[in-house]
C-alpha cells in the first residue's frame, strides 16, 4: 500500500457556484490544469499522461480526492431510519407525544447532510450508532437557523446569445446558482497523494481557482482563492470494520458492497480543450450511478491506506476519457446489528 501524505485544500469562494465540488468532477480540474499549465516531468515528458498511466499499474492510485465540504463539516453518515420508539427516546423518553410537538424540527434534523467535524470524530472514536448521531444533532440544531453553511440556491434567468452574431435572440432560461454569505464560503478538500508535493498542489488549485470551477466559469462562476496544508483532522476509527467514502465513487468488482449508502445519478461531461476539439461533438459522457459521499460499507480487512474504485474506461465512444470514481474512506466501526 502506497505511504500517502495528507492535505488539506481551503478554499474561500470569490463567487457563484453552479458545479457542487464532488470529487471526479475536482478530479477532472486537476488534469486540466497540468495540461493547461505545460507542465513537464524532469525527463521532458507529458506529466499528465505520466500522472494516469499511473493509475493503470499495479499498487495504489498516485492521487486520492475527496468531495469539498463547507468548512467545519464532514457529511453526515447514511444509516436506515431510526425507530418511532428510538425517536422518543432522543426528544422525551417520558412523553412520546413530543415528537408530534417537535415533528418539525424531526424532519428538519433527518434532512441534514453535514454534520459538524468535532462531533463526527467524537463518536468515530466509539461504534456508530446512528440514534447517538441524530441526538448530537437534534441537541444541536436550530430549526430557525436553517441549514446556512449550504448557502442559498435561487434560480437565476439569462439570455440565450447567438454566438455567432453577437446578439441575444429570445429564449429566456433558468438556471440553479448558489450563493453564500461572507461566513460560509470556506470549503475543504482533502486530499491523498505520493506524487504531487504540497508546492504542486499549490500551484494546481491557484490555477482552477484563477480559471474557474464548474458549469459557467468563464461568465465568472466557481473562482475562489485557496491554501494548502499538510495534514488533516480525519481520524480513523481505532479498531475499524468498514468505511465512509468521502467522496461519491463506483466499487471495483472485489469492493465491499454491504453497507448504507445514496445513489448519485451522474452525467459527466467533458471539459477543458476537448470541448472545441473533435471529440466536442459527442460532449457528454455515458451516465453513471454512484455512491454519494457519507455511504458507508462494512470491510472487516480495512486498513488505513487502503483504496476501493477506479479510474473507469469505456465512459465515452473516445477510447480516451477516463472517469474518476475512488472512495476517500475514513476507517469508522459500524454497531452490530445494523
Amino acid at each position: 500500500m502506497a505511504q500517502y501524505r495528507d492535505y488539506t485544500i481551503e478554499l474561500e469562494l470569490r463567487s457563484p457556484i453552479v458545479t457542487k465540488f464532488q470529487a471526479d468532477t475536482i478530479f477532472g480540474h486537476i488534469c486540466w490544469a497540468i495540461r493547461f499549465l505545460k507542465w513537464d516531468t524532469p525527463e521532458g515528458g507529458d506529466r499528465l499522461e505520466e500522472f494516469l498511466r499511473l493509475y493503470d499499474q499495479e499498487g495504489s492510485p498516485p492521487l486520492l480526492v475527496s468531495d469539498g465540504f463547507p468548512g467545519g463539516y464532514l457529511p453526515r453518515p447514511v444509516f436506515p431510519p431510526i425507530s418511532r420508539e428510538k425517536l422518543g427516546g432522543v426528544v422525551d423518553p417520558e412523553n412520546l407525544g413530543e415528537l408530534v410537538k417537535n415533528s418539525h424540527k424531526i424532519k428538519a434534523v433527518e434532512k441534514l447532510e453535514y454534520m459538524p467535524a468535532g462531533d463526527f470524530t467524537r463518536l468515530n472514536s466509539y461504534e456508530m450508532d446512528p440514534v447517538e448521531i441524530f441526538r448530537q444533532l437534534f441537541q444541536a440544531h436550530d430549526p430557525m437557523s436553517g441549514d446556512s453553511h449550504r448557502g442559498k440556491t435561487t434560480m437565476v434567468q439569462h439570455n440565450t446569445v447567438d454566438r455567432v452574431r453577437n446578439m441575444v435572440i429570445s429564449g429566456l432560461y433558468s438556471q440553479e446558482e448558489t450563493f453564500y454569505s461572507n461566513d460560509f464560503r470556506k470549503f475543504k478538500i482533502y486530499v491523498r497523494t505520493d506524487y504531487f508535493a504540497r508546492e504542486d498542489l499549490e500551484r494546481i488549485f491557484e490555477f482552477i481557482g484563477e480559471d474557474g470551477y464548474g458549469k459557467d466559469k468563464s461568465t465568472g462562476k466557481g473562482h475562489f482563492t485557496s491554501l494548502v496544508r499538510e495534514g488533516n483532522e480525519l481520524v480513523d476509527n481505532g479498531d475499524p470494520n468498514g468505511f465512509m467514502t468521502l467522496s461519491s465513487f463506483i466499487p471495483q468488482k472485489n469492493d465491499p458492497r454491504d453497507g448504507y449508502y445514496k445513489i448519485l445519478h451522474k452525467y459527466g461531461k467533458l471539459g477543458g480543450s476537448f470541448v472545441e476539439s473533435g471529440l466536442g461533438r459527442n460532449p457528454f459522457k455515458k451516465p453513471l450511478l454512484m455512491f454519494g459521499a457519507g455511504s458507508v460499507f462494512r470491510d472487516y480487512q480495512y486498513q488505513r491506506g487502503k483504496t476501493y474504485g477506479s479510474l473507469l474506461r469505456d465512459v465515452h465512444p473516445s477510447g480516451i476519457i477516463r472517469h474518476y470514481a475512488y472512495a476517500f474512506p475514513i476507517g469508522i466501526r459500524l454497531k452490530d446489528g445494523l
